[in-house]
């Protein structure tokens, strides 16, 4: 009994109970360090598979967004063209026959003064043809009316020269087309028609001159009269050069003529 107390008082001694529940303890801890272990990884994949999730989804939405933003761009492309030409349509069904009505109403006002200069040059001239020889003062105030007519009327006559400078050209007749050249050019010249002016000095020097030789100026006198009154009233209009193009091209393509012995 006495070895008994002294067994229990002993502080030294192992107690069972006590290294039981350490070990239980233990175990506890050890259970609890595998299982955070084991929720750190399950958390660690997840956040993996979760990232893996988002960038495949990211990559599959930004596909599906290009082809979408494509489709849009073709859609609003092909909505824009049809709209255009539709209204393209329109506009050529609405304007187009106001445009044919204007040009057909010029071109008849047109036809008809050079129908109604082209009957008053006839009728000058069969009066003159049937009338008795007059003498050089008769014929030199019939033409000083004529220079005078064709001045106040610049531009009618201009176009009415042109048409037959065109005429002489389709039939080839290349000295007379560039003789009405010349005074079509002089006229659009007196009647500040820059356009017409430019057509007709372009007519002359590369179709009208270069398709015309020295003995042309021998049977039409007229060519080197109609080209020294266009030469002297460029000259005269030249300001600040306006003309210094057109008159060195126009001199370089008469004495080429002038020196020519055949035709192109």
């Amino acid at each position: 009994m006495i070895c008994s107390q002294q067994s229990m008082s002993d502080p030294t001694s192992p107690n069972p109970e006590l290294e039981n529940l350490k070990a239980q303890v233990q175990a506890l801890r050890d259970s609890e360090r595998r299982l955070m272990d084991t929720v750190k990884v399950a958390a660690g994949l997840m956040l993996g598979l979760s990232a893996v999730l988002v960038v495949f989804s990211w990559f599959a939405s930004h596909k599906n967004y290009e082809h979408d933003k494509q489709a849009m761009q073709r859609a609003l492309e092909a909505t824009s063209e049809q709209r255009q030409a539709a209204l393209f349509r329109e506009l050529n069904t609405s304007l187009t026959p106001r445009f044919t009505a204007q040009d057909q109403a010029v071109e008849r006002k047109l036809a008809e003064l050079t129908q109604s200069l082209r009957s008053q040059m006839a009728g000058l001239t069969n009066s003159f043809t049937n009338a008795q020889v007059p003498g050089e003062d008769v014929n030199r105030k019939i033409q000083l009316m004529a220079e005078l007519i064709e001045r106040r009327s610049s531009h009618p006559f201009g176009l009415l020269y042109f048409d037959y400078a065109i005429r002489a050209a389709n039939a080839k007749n290349f000295p007379a087309a560039t003789e009405y050249f010349l005074a079509s050019a002089a006229a659009f010249l007196r009647s500040n028609d820059e356009l017409n002016l430019n057509t007709s000095l372009a007519r002359v020097t590369q179709l009208g001159f270069p398709n015309v030789r020295a003995d042309d100026f021998a049977t039409r006198p007229a060519l080197e009269e109609k080209f020294t009154q266009l030469h002297d009233a460029l000259d005269k209009a030249n300001v600040n050069g306006k003309f210094t193009v057109a008159l060195g091209d126009l001199r370089r393509e008469y004495g080429e003529a002038k020196k020519r012995t055949k035709a192109k």
